[in-house]
């Protein structure tokens, strides 16, 4: 039996089961990526996107309708459900920003797609170099299953399992390099924009948990449950956000309230209509309150990163709130009561 033969035979077997994991678990049981998983099912249940069209793909989605998109990374997971319209596209970059639907995606970083139909549910799954989900995206009741089906007969290709050539994902090492701190905290006081931080990481060569260390009054440690003590404020107090879920090559943002929680397991849940939000909270390894002065106004942030110091969530304030003192007010004093000690 060749190895192909054998990793679908345990695939059918872990699918068969009564509870069966789902796609990235029973990936990991058998030892190889996510991609590499779906992929068993080309020709049968799955077939796979040319990849030179993502960009293409995503700007003819629309006539398809309501549908539901999914961003992960290791901890967080963010389902929002509307239409992928008014679709810009640039540069292997694709961003959508309606009130239902708001990501930035950077496409050219995707490596592989699949159209995949798992117990009775058709999606459009997406995978990095490394195999690892980058963005999904599910047809749901209200979706035009025909225009779906049309989109698939145009974008298929005939590959599969043997035309994949996974990466190994390269361990992250985190050096602790010394650092300017007083030329650190001035670039940090001089920053005009959100989008200059990742420049100022760069110049130093340090991560965002290694600066905000130095930052002194700008930055301090939050308490390892804050997400979930945040959120119930939130929720309590209607404090509209800005949620950030961002992976190796995509970010999904939440825009507005949250309301019904869940908390299963180590997950910690938003179960709203439209809006779903799950955050395994064990694999939370550092949360911090940031502070940044724009426009001669502090924005606070709550910012979580895992053991490697990567981002998994930054939640904001929402733009469209910051008019309101007593908003303002009440998002400010609700980060600085999670500070430790």
């Amino acid at each position: 039996m060749s190895n192909l033969e054998n990793l679908k035979k345990q695939k059918i077997k872990l699918l068969a089961e009564k509870k069966p994991p789902r796609a990235r678990e029973a990936a990991k049981q058998l030892k190889i990526s996510e991609a590499e998983f779906v992929a068993l099912s080309c020709g049968e249940s799955c077939s796979q996107l040319d990849s030179s069209r993502f960009e293409q793909l995503l700007t003819k989605l629309e006539p398809i309708g309501e549908v539901m998109a999914l961003t992960r990374n290791e901890a967080m997971v963010l389902e929002s459900h509307g239409i992928y319209k008014d679709v810009s596209s640039a540069h292997g970059h694709i961003i959508i920003n309606t009130k239902q639907i708001d990501l930035r995606l950077r496409v050219s970083a995707w490596k592989y797609g699949f159209a995949v139909e798992e117990n009775a549910r058709q999606s459009l799954q997406f995978f990095d170099q490394f195999g690892e989900a980058t963005h999904k995206i599910y047809i749901g009741k209200k979706s035009n299953v025909i225009a779906y089906e049309s989109t698939l007969v145009e974008f298929s290709i005939s590959a599969g399992f043997n035309s994949l050539l996974i990466k190994d994902k390269p361990k992250i090492k985190i050096e602790n390099l010394a650092i300017d701190v007083a030329a650190l905290q001035k670039d940090w006081q001089n920053l005009d924009n959100v989008h200059q931080v990742n420049k100022l990481l760069t110049k130093y060569a340090i991560t965002r948990p290694q600066a905000y260390r130095h930052l002194g009054d700008k930055a301090a440690i939050l308490a390892k449950d804050s997400l979930r003590t945040m959120l119930e404020i939130a929720s309590t107090k209607k404090i509209p956000l800005l949620m950030f879920v961002p992976n190796y090559a995509s970010t999904h943002i939440h825009n507005g309230t949250v309301n019904k929680l869940m908390e299963m397991g180590p997950w910690f849940n938003v179960l709203d209509p439209g809006f779903n939000l799950h955050a395994n909270m064990d694999l939370i390894s550092e949360t911090w309150l940031v502070i940044k002065t724009l426009d001669q106004q502090n924005s606070y942030s709550m910012e979580i990163f895992d053991e490697h110091q990567q981002p998994l969530m930054m939640v904001y304030l929402h733009p469209d709130a910051k008019q309101d003192i007593n908003m303002q007010n009440t998002w400010q004093s609700t980060l600085q009561n999670l500070t430790q000690g």
